[in-house]
């Protein structure tokens, strides 16, 4: 495993700020697209995913073109499934019963997931005691951040369900693209699932495209095009750092993807504010965050 540097940190901080911002963009687009379905939901994040992949197929066309004639399909649909359709099924619908900060709350238990599935699906060492210990001091950290502005607003019960299958779903699909990325390069591996993903998730809400083009706006398209380049970007760069890093140290800075959340929502989203939760709550994380760096670090 390459050792962590300040690019892995950067890369890092870039993908939690951007998954954050998600949160509340998405929230303001189901208002601004007076979104009303399940279906509509669909034709947005099929959207959204689509543009996100073919951004991405310039800079590996011609792996791209190598990854859909080579790669194994199993490990292909894989991927698709786990990273985009059945992750975002779960995610948007959760969204839009439940809030923000609920769900960056929930989304740190993709941390849990690929502590559990690394070891039975990838043959990797388990965590130590004092990596756990880490791990729930961060999500001592993220209940105390989310705590002030109050998560549990909607329907909290089917909201944190359809989250915490969101996050499962992640987690599968990660470990399939470690897996995958063994034989092919993570840049077109993730090409390939955000945009057969999109279009999956097109077809799912084919009833929806009537309501969705006739509330869209200026102001929501601004939106999905910003969501587009997010996906594109975010999902890039993490793939590149499950490429390259264990799985283990990975779900331990996923942590920083619901403080960003919670901070963001709580910016951007009218009747959320930073409380003095958010700051305790962020400074156990970092505290965690820091301290499974040395510990991985000591292990090298």
């Amino acid at each position: 495993m390459k050792p962590l540097s300040f690019s892995f940190y950067l890369q890092v901080l870039v993908c939690a700020a951007l998954w954050g911002s998600a949160f509340p963009v998405i929230k303001l687009s189901y208002e601004a697209l007076a979104i009303d379905g399940f279906q509509e939901q669909m034709v947005f994040a099929g959207l959204r995913f689509t543009l996100a992949g073919l951004l991405i197929v310039p800079f590996c066309r011609s792996s791209v073109v190598e990854t859909v004639r080579t790669a194994p399909r199993g490990l292909l649909i894989w991927v698709i499934l786990g990273q985009t359709v059945l992750q975002y099924v779960f995610f948007y619908y959760a969204l839009s019963v439940s809030s923000g900060t609920l769900g960056a709350l929930l989304g740190s238990s993709g941390s849990f997931w690929w502590m559990l599935l690394a070891p039975l699906l990838l043959r990797t060492a388990l965590p130590s005691g004092w990596q756990w210990a880490m791990i729930g001091l961060c999500s001592l950290g993220i209940g105390l951040a989310v705590y002030a502005p109050g998560a549990g607003s909607g329907q909290v019960g089917l909201g944190a369900l359809c989250f915490l299958l969101a996050s499962l779903s992640g987690a599968f699909g990660a470990i399939g693209l470690k897996k995958l990325s063994a034989f092919h390069g993570s840049r077109a591996i993730t090409a390939i699932s955000l945009f057969a993903g999109g279009l999956c998730l097109l077809l799912v809400g084919l009833e929806g495209w009537d309501g969705f083009w006739r509330d869209l706006s200026g102001k929501a398209l601004w939106a999905l095009l910003y969501l587009a380049f997010l996906s594109a970007t975010a999902f890039t760069l993490w793939n590149r750092l499950i490429e390259q890093y264990s799985v283990n140290v990975l779900s331990a800075y996923r942590f920083l993807i619901p403080l960003c959340g919670v901070i963001e929502s709580s910016l951007l989203v009218e009747g959320e504010t930073i409380g003095l939760g958010i700051v305790l709550g962020g400074t156990l994380i970092l505290g965690a965050l820091y301290g499974m760096s040395r510990l991985e670090r000591r292990a090298a």
